[in-house]
Protein backbone atom coordinates (compact mmCIF):
# COMPACT_ATOMS: atom_id res chain seq x y z
CA UNK A 1 0.00 0.00 0.00
CA UNK A 2 1.47 3.34 -1.07
CA UNK A 3 1.04 6.55 0.87
CA UNK A 4 1.86 10.02 -0.41
CA UNK A 5 2.71 12.79 2.01
CA UNK A 6 1.39 16.03 0.55
CA UNK A 7 3.56 19.14 0.82
CA UNK A 8 1.86 21.59 -1.54
CA UNK A 9 -0.91 22.71 0.80
CA UNK A 10 1.62 23.33 3.60
CA UNK A 11 3.56 25.68 1.36
CA UNK A 12 0.40 27.31 0.03
CA UNK A 13 -0.95 27.93 3.52
CA UNK A 14 2.37 29.38 4.68
CA UNK A 15 2.52 31.75 1.70
CA UNK A 16 -1.10 32.80 2.19
CA UNK A 17 -0.50 33.55 5.87
CA UNK A 18 2.62 35.55 5.03
CA UNK A 19 0.76 37.51 2.34
CA UNK A 20 -2.01 38.33 4.80
CA UNK A 21 0.56 39.48 7.35
CA UNK A 22 -0.76 37.04 9.94
CA UNK A 23 1.79 34.70 11.56
CA UNK A 24 0.67 31.38 12.95
CA UNK A 25 -0.87 32.09 16.35
CA UNK A 26 -2.21 28.84 17.79
CA UNK A 27 -5.14 28.94 20.15
CA UNK A 28 -4.89 27.51 23.64
CA UNK A 29 -6.53 24.13 24.06
CA UNK A 30 -7.31 21.85 26.99
CA UNK A 31 -7.36 18.08 26.93
CA UNK A 32 -5.53 14.87 27.70
CA UNK A 33 -2.80 15.31 25.08
CA UNK A 34 -2.20 18.93 26.06
CA UNK A 35 -1.74 17.83 29.69
CA UNK A 36 0.80 15.23 28.57
CA UNK A 37 2.66 17.92 26.63
CA UNK A 38 2.74 20.18 29.72
CA UNK A 39 4.14 17.32 31.82
CA UNK A 40 6.85 16.56 29.25
CA UNK A 41 7.65 20.27 28.96
CA UNK A 42 8.16 20.57 32.72
CA UNK A 43 10.18 17.36 32.82
CA UNK A 44 12.51 18.27 29.95
CA UNK A 45 13.06 21.85 31.14
CA UNK A 46 13.75 20.62 34.67
CA UNK A 47 16.32 18.13 33.40
CA UNK A 48 17.99 20.79 31.26
CA UNK A 49 18.22 23.50 33.92
CA UNK A 50 18.97 21.28 36.95
CA UNK A 51 21.44 18.72 35.55
CA UNK A 52 24.53 21.02 35.52
CA UNK A 53 24.03 21.73 39.23
CA UNK A 54 24.10 18.07 40.26
CA UNK A 55 27.24 16.96 42.09
CA UNK A 56 29.12 13.63 41.89
CA UNK A 57 32.09 12.73 44.09
CA UNK A 58 34.96 11.42 41.95
CA UNK A 59 37.69 11.79 44.53
CA UNK A 60 40.49 14.35 44.87
CA UNK A 61 41.69 16.42 41.89
CA UNK A 62 38.63 15.44 39.83
CA UNK A 63 35.62 17.58 38.94
CA UNK A 64 32.58 16.95 41.09
CA UNK A 65 30.00 18.02 38.50
CA UNK A 66 27.77 15.07 37.57
CA UNK A 67 27.58 15.96 33.86
CA UNK A 68 30.51 17.87 32.40
CA UNK A 69 32.03 18.24 28.94
CA UNK A 70 35.59 19.17 29.89
CA UNK A 71 37.10 20.07 26.52
CA UNK A 72 40.21 21.58 28.11
CA UNK A 73 41.30 18.16 29.43
CA UNK A 74 39.54 16.02 26.82
CA UNK A 75 37.05 14.40 29.16
CA UNK A 76 33.33 13.73 29.17
CA UNK A 77 31.90 13.04 32.61
CA UNK A 78 28.44 11.55 33.05
CA UNK A 79 27.85 10.56 36.67
CA UNK A 80 30.01 7.43 37.19
CA UNK A 81 31.09 7.28 33.53
CA UNK A 82 34.27 8.97 32.30
CA UNK A 83 34.91 9.04 28.56
CA UNK A 84 38.32 9.88 27.09
CA UNK A 85 38.99 10.84 23.44
CA UNK A 86 39.97 7.25 22.60
CA UNK A 87 36.54 6.15 23.85
CA UNK A 88 34.73 8.23 21.26
CA UNK A 89 33.41 5.07 19.64
CA UNK A 90 31.12 4.67 22.68
CA UNK A 91 29.56 8.06 22.00
CA UNK A 92 29.24 7.16 18.32
CA UNK A 93 27.49 3.93 19.27
CA UNK A 94 25.07 5.79 21.52
CA UNK A 95 24.28 8.28 18.75
CA UNK A 96 23.64 5.46 16.28
CA UNK A 97 21.38 3.73 18.83
CA UNK A 98 19.50 6.96 19.49
CA UNK A 99 19.01 7.52 15.75
CA UNK A 100 17.72 3.97 15.33
CA UNK A 101 15.25 4.40 18.19
CA UNK A 102 14.09 7.71 16.71
CA UNK A 103 13.51 6.17 13.28
CA UNK A 104 11.67 3.15 14.71
CA UNK A 105 9.52 5.38 16.93
CA UNK A 106 8.64 7.50 13.92
CA UNK A 107 7.70 4.42 11.89
CA UNK A 108 5.47 3.12 14.70
CA UNK A 109 3.88 6.29 16.05
CA UNK A 110 4.86 9.24 13.87
CA UNK A 111 6.81 12.27 14.96
CA UNK A 112 6.44 11.88 18.72
CA UNK A 113 9.86 13.41 19.28
CA UNK A 114 8.93 16.46 17.19
CA UNK A 115 5.54 16.93 18.81
CA UNK A 116 6.49 16.42 22.44
CA UNK A 117 10.21 16.49 23.31
CA UNK A 118 12.10 18.36 20.58
CA UNK A 119 13.81 21.48 22.04
CA UNK A 120 12.22 23.62 19.34
CA UNK A 121 8.77 22.40 20.36
CA UNK A 122 9.44 22.71 24.09
CA UNK A 123 10.84 26.24 24.02
CA UNK A 124 8.24 27.40 21.48
CA UNK A 125 5.51 26.12 23.81
CA UNK A 126 7.14 28.02 26.66
CA UNK A 127 7.37 31.23 24.64
CA UNK A 128 3.75 30.85 23.49
CA UNK A 129 2.64 30.41 27.09
CA UNK A 130 4.34 33.70 28.02
CA UNK A 131 2.76 35.38 25.00
CA UNK A 132 -0.73 34.17 25.92
CA UNK A 133 -0.37 35.26 29.54
CA UNK A 134 0.64 38.77 28.48
CA UNK A 135 -1.28 39.41 25.24
CA UNK A 136 -4.23 37.04 25.49
CA UNK A 137 -5.34 34.07 23.43
CA UNK A 138 -5.38 33.72 19.66
CA UNK A 139 -8.30 36.01 18.88
CA UNK A 140 -6.85 38.88 20.89
CA UNK A 141 -3.36 38.39 19.45
CA UNK A 142 -4.72 38.46 15.92
CA UNK A 143 -6.45 41.75 16.72
CA UNK A 144 -3.16 43.10 18.04
CA UNK A 145 -1.42 42.52 14.70
CA UNK A 146 -2.94 45.61 13.07
CA UNK A 147 -3.95 47.44 16.26
CA UNK A 148 -2.58 50.96 16.89
CA UNK A 149 0.52 51.13 19.06
CA UNK A 150 -0.97 52.69 22.17
CA UNK A 151 0.48 52.68 25.71
CA UNK A 152 -1.12 49.36 26.66
CA UNK A 153 0.13 47.63 23.54
CA UNK A 154 3.63 49.07 24.01
CA UNK A 155 3.79 47.79 27.58
CA UNK A 156 2.64 44.34 26.45
CA UNK A 157 5.34 44.19 23.78
CA UNK A 158 8.08 45.34 26.16
CA UNK A 159 7.03 42.90 28.91
CA UNK A 160 6.71 39.98 26.49
CA UNK A 161 10.10 40.47 24.88
CA UNK A 162 11.73 41.11 28.25
CA UNK A 163 10.38 37.77 29.49
CA UNK A 164 11.54 36.06 26.29
CA UNK A 165 15.02 37.55 26.68
CA UNK A 166 15.26 36.43 30.30
CA UNK A 167 14.30 32.87 29.32
CA UNK A 168 16.80 32.99 26.44
CA UNK A 169 19.60 34.23 28.68
CA UNK A 170 18.81 31.53 31.25
CA UNK A 171 18.88 28.95 28.44
CA UNK A 172 22.18 30.19 27.03
CA UNK A 173 23.75 30.46 30.47
CA UNK A 174 22.65 26.96 31.43
CA UNK A 175 24.15 25.50 28.27
CA UNK A 176 27.51 27.02 29.20
CA UNK A 177 27.23 25.29 32.59
CA UNK A 178 27.62 21.93 30.84
CA UNK A 179 31.13 22.95 29.70
CA UNK A 180 32.47 24.43 32.93
CA UNK A 181 31.95 24.22 36.67
CA UNK A 182 28.42 25.56 37.15
CA UNK A 183 28.71 26.86 40.75
CA UNK A 184 31.99 28.63 39.96
CA UNK A 185 30.47 30.29 36.89
CA UNK A 186 27.49 31.37 38.97
CA UNK A 187 29.87 32.95 41.48
CA UNK A 188 31.61 34.70 38.60
CA UNK A 189 28.27 36.16 37.54
CA UNK A 190 27.69 37.39 41.09
CA UNK A 191 31.13 39.06 41.11
CA UNK A 192 30.61 40.47 37.60
CA UNK A 193 33.82 38.71 36.64
CA UNK A 194 32.76 36.55 33.70
CA UNK A 195 35.18 35.95 30.84
CA UNK A 196 34.46 37.48 27.44
CA UNK A 197 34.50 33.98 25.93
CA UNK A 198 31.71 32.76 28.23
CA UNK A 199 29.67 35.91 27.68
CA UNK A 200 30.06 35.59 23.93
CA UNK A 201 28.75 32.03 23.88
CA UNK A 202 25.89 32.92 26.21
CA UNK A 203 24.86 35.72 23.84
CA UNK A 204 25.06 33.36 20.85
CA UNK A 205 22.94 30.65 22.48
CA UNK A 206 20.50 33.17 23.95
CA UNK A 207 20.09 34.84 20.56
CA UNK A 208 19.46 31.47 18.92
CA UNK A 209 16.78 30.62 21.49
CA UNK A 210 15.17 34.05 21.18
CA UNK A 211 15.08 33.92 17.40
CA UNK A 212 13.98 30.33 16.87
CA UNK A 213 11.41 30.04 19.69
CA UNK A 214 10.15 33.62 19.53
CA UNK A 215 9.98 34.29 15.80
CA UNK A 216 10.87 31.33 13.56
CA UNK A 217 8.67 28.84 15.44
CA UNK A 218 6.79 26.67 12.94
CA UNK A 219 9.12 27.75 10.12
CA UNK A 220 11.86 25.69 11.76
CA UNK A 221 9.71 22.55 11.71
CA UNK A 222 8.41 23.15 8.18
CA UNK A 223 11.37 24.51 6.25
CA UNK A 224 14.57 24.36 8.34
CA UNK A 225 14.50 20.94 10.01
CA UNK A 226 15.62 18.02 7.78
CA UNK A 227 13.48 15.49 9.63
CA UNK A 228 10.23 16.15 7.70
CA UNK A 229 12.06 15.46 4.43
CA UNK A 230 12.87 11.97 5.67
CA UNK A 231 9.21 11.11 6.19
CA UNK A 232 8.84 9.60 2.74
CA UNK A 233 11.55 7.04 3.53
CA UNK A 234 10.33 5.96 6.96
CA UNK A 235 6.60 6.68 6.87
CA UNK A 236 4.39 3.67 7.50
CA UNK A 237 0.69 3.83 6.57
CA UNK A 238 -0.04 1.66 9.62
CA UNK A 239 1.77 4.02 12.02
CA UNK A 240 -0.22 5.38 14.95
CA UNK A 241 -0.39 8.97 13.76
CA UNK A 242 -2.86 11.85 13.84
CA UNK A 243 -5.07 11.74 10.76
CA UNK A 244 -8.47 13.00 9.67
CA UNK A 245 -10.99 10.25 8.93
CA UNK A 246 -12.59 11.68 5.83
CA UNK A 247 -14.91 8.72 5.47
CA UNK A 248 -16.43 9.73 8.79
CA UNK A 249 -16.12 13.52 8.67
CA UNK A 250 -17.31 14.23 5.13
CA UNK A 251 -19.53 15.80 3.98
CA UNK A 252 -19.01 18.65 6.42
CA UNK A 253 -22.06 20.40 7.75
CA UNK A 254 -23.51 21.73 10.98
CA UNK A 255 -24.61 19.30 13.68
CA UNK A 256 -28.24 20.33 13.26
CA UNK A 257 -28.12 19.95 9.48
CA UNK A 258 -26.37 16.58 9.82
CA UNK A 259 -29.17 15.29 12.08
CA UNK A 260 -31.77 16.42 9.54
CA UNK A 261 -29.96 14.70 6.68
CA UNK A 262 -29.67 11.45 8.61
CA UNK A 263 -33.37 11.50 9.41
CA UNK A 264 -33.97 11.79 5.68
CA UNK A 265 -31.68 8.83 5.06
CA UNK A 266 -29.06 10.99 3.37
CA UNK A 267 -25.31 10.84 4.09
CA UNK A 268 -23.84 13.39 6.46
CA UNK A 269 -20.41 13.70 8.01
CA UNK A 270 -19.50 14.24 11.64
CA UNK A 271 -17.21 17.22 10.92
CA UNK A 272 -19.07 20.47 11.66
CA UNK A 273 -16.29 22.55 10.05
CA UNK A 274 -15.68 24.57 13.21
CA UNK A 275 -12.02 25.05 12.18
CA UNK A 276 -10.80 24.49 15.75
CA UNK A 277 -8.32 21.83 14.60
CA UNK A 278 -6.66 24.49 12.45
CA UNK A 279 -6.83 27.21 15.11
CA UNK A 280 -4.93 25.15 17.71
CA UNK A 281 -2.31 23.75 15.32
CA UNK A 282 1.14 25.16 16.18
CA UNK A 283 2.21 24.65 12.55
CA UNK A 284 -0.92 26.24 11.08
CA UNK A 285 -1.90 23.36 8.80
CA UNK A 286 -5.30 21.80 8.20
CA UNK A 287 -5.14 18.14 9.19
CA UNK A 288 -8.31 17.53 7.13
CA UNK A 289 -6.36 18.09 3.91
CA UNK A 290 -4.52 14.80 4.30
CA UNK A 291 -1.11 13.57 5.54
CA UNK A 292 1.24 16.53 5.68
CA UNK A 293 5.02 16.52 5.97
CA UNK A 294 4.81 19.61 8.22
CA UNK A 295 2.61 17.89 10.84
CA UNK A 296 4.61 17.26 14.03
CA UNK A 297 2.04 14.79 15.38
CA UNK A 298 1.47 16.82 18.55
CA UNK A 299 -2.19 15.75 18.75
CA UNK A 300 -3.57 19.14 19.82
CA UNK A 301 -6.12 18.99 17.01
CA UNK A 302 -7.43 15.81 18.66
CA UNK A 303 -8.01 17.71 21.92
CA UNK A 304 -9.73 20.50 19.99
CA UNK A 305 -12.08 18.04 18.28
CA UNK A 306 -12.73 15.91 21.36
CA UNK A 307 -16.31 16.50 22.55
Amino acid sequence: MALTIEIDHAKTRAKAAAAAGQPVMPQAVKGRIRRIKWIILLLTLSIYYVTPLLRWDRGPNAPDQAVLLDFAHGRLYFFFIEIWPQDLYLVTGLLVLASTILVLTNALAGRLWCGFACPQTVWTDLFLLVERLIEGDRRQRLKNVNAPLDAKRTIQIVVKHSAWLLISLATGGTLIFYFTDAPELLRSFARADVSANALGWIVVFAGTTYGLAGFAREQVCTFMCPWPRLQGAIWDPEAFTVNYRDYRGEQRTSAKKADELRLQGKPAGDCVDCNQCVAVCPIGIDIREGPNFACINCGLCVDACDP
